[in-house]
């Protein structure tokens, strides 16, 4: 079996960035698709093809904590009908394509071993068929594939540690001016190139979250009292650090995060509430608490970390006056959701979620129901439903602040 040394594997990543860079800018102002994406496995070999609708720039780069081949294209979107999910074999488990910023897509692809490229070429349209990116795998060594993420890491610190322009923060857009009234921040779960969860009717996720926190967000305006924003208000993608961020940089005074899973048992259904806690409730809240901390994976990010000053922090403060907010906030939210919808048994839960970890901001993250379920898939894909629910939601909410002294 042939094997690559460091400098011909590494130059398989490194080269298609650099030779690519400028094709990158030339097309991300026009108008570009991911069309079709396939995979074909053999034990020994893998080929990946995407179909394009011109030729565009492309960078590949390998990363580990799992092992992951990452393709981006400056693209400006992905086609109808192109999968976003493609299951794998051999050499590779599946791969996820999506959007993660304006003209940029991502293909992340699992590995089930080390790999090596052995081929990769950007085809030109020739009659019927449109222009391609193939790349073929075969298996690498471990030996090889950490030093080529290695250097991959060596050069972003570098790049980092050269000076940077001076940008504005980012800041979600706040519904209502007057910052004298408490600050909401909605956060519609996954986007862009992380789905989330897909029901049996195609729905996914990250699409039904962003419709009620809309809702939720005209409902809460409708009151007049607060001012309210979304983490993001189309189909982008944020990872688990820069939504606890925005919280935190915008001192909100409660965070809320939305969110509609499955499960591997089609019959648990009904909403829950969460707030953060080392020990999850029971095993379901564990396994759904570590599926949304991994969520960054899916999209070719290290998952988040949490440095010991914050530990500290947390330990300190969110066990007093912040946790036992965010406990009330939950608690005013389950009184109106119970008796309207749909509600798991215990519906106040506890686990911890990432997203909820924010030491000095209010938190609860609200699960709407499982779209692994028809009945909860049935109600969350309807418009009257979500609008419901949002209402509901808006009046748990609006209690909260009744009841609870701000600082």
């Amino acid at each position: 079996m042939r094997h690559w040394g460091l400098g011909r594997y590494f130059a398989a990543f490194i080269l298609s960035v650099l030779l690519c860079w400028g094709a990158f800018a030339q097309t991300a102002a026009t108008e570009s698709q991911i069309l079709d994406v396939r995979i074909a496995s053999a034990p020994e070999r893998s080929r990946i093809v995407f179909d394009l609708s011109a030729e565009v720039g492309y960078s590949t780069f390998p990363i580990d904590e799992p092992d992951r081949l990452v393709v981006e294209f400056s693209v400006n979107g992905l086609a109808e009908l192109a999968p976003t999910t493609v299951e794998g074999s051999g050499l590779l488990s599946k791969m996820s394509v999506g959007m993660i910023d304006d003209g940029l897509a991502r293909a992340v692809i699992f590995l089930n071993e080390p790999v090596q490229i052995a081929d990769i070429n950007l085809l030109a349209a020739e009659g019927n068929q449109p222009a391609r990116l193939v790349i073929e795998l075969e298996p690498g060594t471990r030996e090889v594939f950490d030093a080529a993420v290695d250097a991959i890491k060596q050069q972003r610190q570098a790049e980092a540690a050269q000076p940077q322009p001076e940008t504005v923060p980012v800041t979600p857009k706040v519904a209502n001016g007057n910052s004298t009234r408490p600050l909401i921040i909605i956060d519609p779960g996954h986007g862009g190139i992380d789905m989330g969860a897909e029901g049996v009717n195609g729905e996914f996720e990250k699409n039904i979250v962003l419709q009620v926190a809309k809702r939720l967000q005209a409902e809460l305006v409708a009151l007049d009292r607060f001012d309210v924003a979304l983490t993001r208000d189309g189909d982008a993608f944020l990872t688990l650090n820069e939504r606890v961020q925005l919280a935190r940089d915008n001192q909100a005074n409660l965070f809320i995060s939305l969110h509609a899973d499955s499960f591997d048992q089609p019959e648990v259904r009904g909403g829950s509430v969460y707030t953060r806690d080392e020990n999850a409730t029971d095993v379901l809240d564990k396994v759904l608490a570590e599926n949304e901390n991994q969520a960054d994976l899916v999209a070719g990010f290290s998952p988040p970390e949490v440095d010991n000053a914050v530990v500290d922090i947390l330990v300190d403060l969110m066990r007093r006056e912040t946790r036992r907010q965010s406990y009330v906030a939950a608690q005013q939210v389950v009184r109106q959701l119970s008796g309207r919808v749909p509600m798991r048994p215990h519906p106040l839960r506890q686990a911890d979620f990432f997203v909820l970890q924010a030491p000095e901001v209010p938190s609860v993250l609200i699960e709407l129901g499982f779209l692994s379920n028809r009945a909860d898939l049935n109600n969350l894909s309807q418009a009257e439903w979500q609008q419901k629910v949002a209402h509901t939601l808006s009046l748990g909410i609006a209690k909260y602040f009744d009841v609870s002294v701000q600082p």
